[in-house]
C-alpha cells in the first residue's frame, strides 16, 4: 500500500512537470506568434523605408537582383510563417528548435542583404546592420527559454562580426562595443523571458491548484515546491457543520434555488473559517468540513477553530435576519469540534486527487456533531477541544455520551461564547490604561 502512495505521488509530480511543459510551450507559441506579425511589419516598413522613401531622399541604391530575391523571399517566409503559427496547437519539440531555424533566417538574410548592399555600392552600413541584429536578438524575448536568447545572442554577435570582417569593416575597439551591447541586451531579455515565464507559470498554476487546494495548502506548494503535499501528520482541530433538516426543506425548493441557498451560505461560512486560519477542505451536500492546524503548524488551533464556529453563529443570525425580510424560514445549523491527530496530505491518483485529513479525530468531530440535535445545542465542542481552549470561552459541560465505533463515552461542552476578560486578567499595559482611565 505504502509502495502504491509513492507511485501515486510521483505520478501526480510527474504530470504536474508536464503541465508545466504544456504551459510554456503554449506561452512560446504566443510570444512566436507575436513576433511572427512583427516581422511581417517590418518587411513592409523596411521595404517602404528602402524603395519609396529612399528615392524621395535620392538614397535609392543601384538594382540588385541577388538582393531583391533575398527580401522576396523573406517577405513571403515571413507571411508564411505567421500563418503557419497562427493554426499550429501548442508542442514542446517546436518550441525547442522552432526558434533555432527562424534564428538562423532571419540573421541570414539581414547579414545577406548589408552585405550586397557593400558589393553593390562600396558602402558599408554599420548602422542598419547593427539595428538588424538588434532586432533579431529581441525577437528572443518571448520564446520558451532562456537558452533561446544565449543562442540569439550568439548569432547576432556572430553575423555583426562575420559580415565587418567580409567588408573589410572589421574593427576590434568598434566591434567588441557592439558585441558587449548585444551581450547587456542579451542579460537583460534573458532576464525578462525569464521572468516573465515564472510569473505567467506561477499565475496558472496557482489557478489550476485553487481548483482543488485550500489557499494555504496552495501558497505552501508555490512557496515550498510539490514536498508540502507530502503527508504530514498533526494534532490539529476539525469542525463539521450541517445545516439541520435541509432535507425537509430542500423538498420544498427547486434544484436551483437551493444550489443558490447553498452557495450564498457556503461562501459566508467558508470566508469566517478561512478568516481564523483554517481551511475548508470539503463540502459534503449541506455539510462543511473545516480544520486548523495544517497545512502550517498552529499552536491555537483549538482557539481559533472555536472563535471561528462562534463566529458562524453570529453570521446565521444574520443571514436568517434577512431571511425573515423575505418572508423565508431560518435555517439552524449544528457545528461540532474536535481535537485529534491526523494525517493530512494528498489522496487519489495523478488525475483526480484532492487535499485531505485522515483520522479518528475526524470521526469523532463528525459524531460530535450529529449529538448537537439531540442535545438541543448548537455548537458542541469535545474535552480535548475545550481543555486546548485554555479558559478562553464560556460554556458548560452538558454531557458524557456513547457515539457509534467508539469504545469510550465522548464529554462533550456547549461552547456559549468568548470568556470575558477580567481587569486582574488582563496584559499589563491594558491593566495601567484601565487605570489611567479612572
Amino acid at each position: 500500500m505504502a509502495r502504491r502512495g509513492n507511485e501515486s505521488t510521483v505520478a501526480r509530480f510527474e504530470l504536474a512537470r508536464a503541465n508545466q511543459e504544456q504551459v510554456l510551450a503554449e506561452s512560446a507559441l504566443r510570444g512566436e506568434q507575436v513576433v511572427s506579425l512583427v516581422r511581417v511589419a517590418l518587411v513592409v516598413l523596411a521595404g517602404l523605408s528602402q524603395s519609396v522613401i529612399a528615392r524621395m531622399s535620392g538614397e535609392l541604391l543601384p538594382r540588385d537582383p541577388q538582393r531583391v530575391l533575398a527580401v522576396a523571399l523573406y517577405a513571403v517566409n515571413a507571411i508564411g510563417l505567421a500563418v503557419v503559427l497562427h493554426f499550429q496547437k501548442p508542442d514542446l519539440r517546436r518550441a525547442m528548435w522552432r526558434p533555432v531555424l527562424i534564428s538562423l533566417l532571419d540573421c541570414g538574410f539581414f547579414g545577406f542583404v548589408v552585405w550586397r548592399a557593400f558589393r553593390v555600392t562600396g558602402d558599408f552600413d554599420l548602422e542598419m546592420l547593427a539595428a538588424s541584429c538588434a532586432v533579431v536578438l529581441a525577437f528572443s524575448v518571448a520564446r520558451y527559454s532562456w537558452l533561446h536568447v544565449v543562442m540569439s545572442t550568439a548569432m547576432a554577435s556572430a553575423t555583426y562580426a562575420l559580415v565587418c570582417w567580409g567588408a573589410d569593416a572589421f574593427s576590434d575597439a568598434r566591434v567588441s562595443f557592439v558585441l558587449g551591447c548585444y551581450i547587456a541586451l542579451g542579460l537583460l531579455i534573458g532576464w525578462a523571458n525569464t521572468a516573465v515565464s515564472s510569473m505567467f507559470l506561477r499565475l496558472r498554476r496557482r489557478d489550476n491548484l485553487s481548483r482543488f487546494l485550500p489557499r494555504q495548502v496552495v501558497e505552501q506548494v508555490l512557496n515550498h515546491g510539490d514536498g508540502a503535499l507530502e503527508p504530514v501528520q498533526r494534532e490539529v482541530t476539525i469542525l463539521f457543520s450541517d445545516i439541520r433538516d435541509f432535507t425537509a426543506l430542500s423538498e420544498s425548493l427547486s434544484p436551483r434555488v437551493v444550489l443558490e441557498l447553498l452557495d450564498d451560505y457556503f461562501e459566508h461560512m467558508g470566508h469566517i473559517v478561512m478568516e481564523h486560519g483554517g481551511i475548508v477542505n470539503k463540502f459534503l451536500g449541506d455539510g462543511m468540513l473545516a480544520c486548523w492546524g495544517v497545512p502550517d503548524g498552529d499552536a491555537s488551533h483549538a482557539e481559533h477553530a472555536m472563535k471561528a464556529a462562534l463566529d458562524m453563529r453570529k453570521k446565521l443570525e444574520e443571514i436568517n435576519a434577512w431571511r425573515e425580510q423575505r418572508g423565508e424560514p431560518p435555517l439552524r445549523i449544528g457545528i461540532g469540534l474536535h481535537t485529534g491527530v491526523v494525517a493530512a496530505g494528498m489522496l487519489g491518483g495523478a488525475e483526480q486527487h484532492e487535499y485531505t485529513v485522515i483520522g479518528d479525530a475526524v470521526n469523532l468531530a463528525s459524531r460530535v456533531e450529529g449529538l448537537t440535535k439531540a442535545l438541543g445545542v448548537d455548537i458542541l465542542v469535545s474535552e480535548s477541544t475545550w481543555r486546548a481552549g485554555q479558559g478562553h470561552f464560556q460554556g458548560e459541560r452538558i454531557s458524557e455520551e456513547r457515539v457509534k465505533g467508539r469504545r469510550e463515552s465522548v464529554v462533550v461542552y456547549s461552547l456559549k461564547g468568548r470568556a470575558v476578560l477580567r481587569e486582574k486578567d488582563a496584559p499589563p499595559l491594558l491593566a495601567a490604561r484601565s487605570v489611567g482611565s479612572l
